[in-house]
Order: C-alpha cells, then sequence, then structure tokens
C-alpha cells in the first residue's frame, strides 16, 4: 500500500497516522512487514491544491475480506491525498527478481 498525505503535516500528526494504520492492521487480524517512508515529493498534478506530497510504503499481511475496511476508514481520513492498495500474488518473489545489468569486458 502507498499512502499519499498532504505535505504540510506536522510530525507528531504523521507519527500518529503511522501508528493508527499499523494497529488498524493488526487489529484486522493482519501483520505489518515492512515500511519505506519516501518523503515529501512533487506530484505530476495538483492534488486538492496540493503540489506535493509525503508519501509512505506499508508492505502488510492482511486477510483479503479486511481490505474493504481498511479502505471505507481510509476514506474518512482528512489527512490523505492518496492511497492505493495492491494485492501481491507471490510475495516471496519481492526483491528477488531484480535484473542486473552485466558488461562484457575484453580482456
Amino acid at each position: 500500500m502507498m499512502i499519499a498525505l498532504k505535505p504540510l503535516l506536522p510530525d507528531d500528526v504523521r507519527k500518529a497516522l503511522h501508528k493508527e494504520i499499523v494497529d488498524m492492521v493488526s487489529g484486522l487480524g493482519g501483520e505489518v512487514v515492512d515500511v519505506d517512508v519516501w518523503g515529501k515529493r512533487y506530484l505530476a498534478y495538483n492534488i486538492r491544491g496540493h503540489n506535493e506530497a509525503y508519501y509512505i510504503v506499508y508492505n502488510f499481511k492482511l486477510p483479503s475480506d479486511q481490505v474493504t475496511e481498511i479502505k471505507r476508514q481510509f476514506e474518512l481520513k482528512q489527512e490523505f491525498l492518496r492511497y492505493v492498495i495492491v494485492e501481491v500474488e507471490h510475495p516471496e518473489l519481492i526483491g528477488k527478481s531484480i535484473k542486473k545489468k552485466e558488461i562484457d569486458v575484453e580482456v
């Protein structure tokens, strides 16, 4: 899941939202596996009058029937500009299929 928060939120509000999301996932029978904070980035177009957003990426395990509840609760959050939740079919392959560029060097 990736969330884009309003860019001018104070740190304590962002931390409270993060704790609320982690508690929500675990309260619905899930587990947050990894969190990657991207920080503030420019948007390709304005969203609700903002040209920047604060991005956080969550990797979590959750029963599929609980995703609707998370979406319902996210729709009520005023701090969110956008969010997207994506289901990964083979989570064991995450990070394993990175293709490295090989260079042929003649000796």
